[in-house]
């Protein structure tokens, strides 16, 4: 560094990106120690923290930075941007997870085999686990809670597979693919 670099006194490197994608993480690791607070919810950072790598050599831990894209509150929830605990009508939701996760998952996870659609999944979950209201009515507003916590920490395997362009096979960035066409 010192070598490449001489007329700079230090370098600051900083982790930005989505709330909780493991941007502290990255750091406590290349320190080999935890140096920065880790949480499974989005909001753990609260301000930039300097992080010292070597003399000259520092890491800046920011909290996520969300840009509007034009998502749906369907997408910003299950993104992580948004805590659970500050979700209005969760049952919303559980459509959208179910939507993504395979079923084999849910059912192996929740202990589940049929469900019609969400809200009879959230019955079934509701009652299953012992979230009951006065009367016997399942409490689904708390089970989809419990579940978009699981969702949120990783609890229900799911992943987006990058895109690709069909012909050639060969990732696209949809960014620049979309500032191309923009230029077009």
């Amino acid at each position: 560094f010192a070598s490449l670099h001489k007329d700079k006194k230090q370098i600051s490197v900083g982790f930005v990106g989505y709330p909780n994608t493991g941007k502290s993480s990255v750091i406590n690791t290349l320190r080999a120690k935890k140096v920065c607070n880790v949480a499974p919810i989005p909001g753990e950072t609260k301000v930039w923290q300097y992080i010292t790598l070597m003399k000259r050599i520092y890491l800046i831990d920011c909290p996520g930075v969300v840009y509007d894209q034009g998502d749906t509150e369907d997408q910003i929830l299950l993104k992580g941007v948004v805590r659970v605990e500050r979700c209005d009508n969760a049952e919303n939701y559980i459509d959208s997870v179910l939507a993504r996760v395979k079923r084999e998952y849910v059912q192996r996870t929740y202990g589940i085999m049929e469900w019609e659609n969400g809200e009879d999944f959230l019955k079934q979950y509701a009652r299953k686990c012992g979230r009951l209201l006065k009367g016997g009515e399942p409490d689904l507003n708390t089970s989809a809670k419990s579940i978009l916590y699981d969702w949120q920490r990783g609890k229900l395997p799911w992943f987006e597979p990058p895109p690709f362009d069909g012909d050639r096979k060969e990732f696209v960035n949809t960014a620049t693919a979309t500032a191309q066409e923009k230029d077009a």
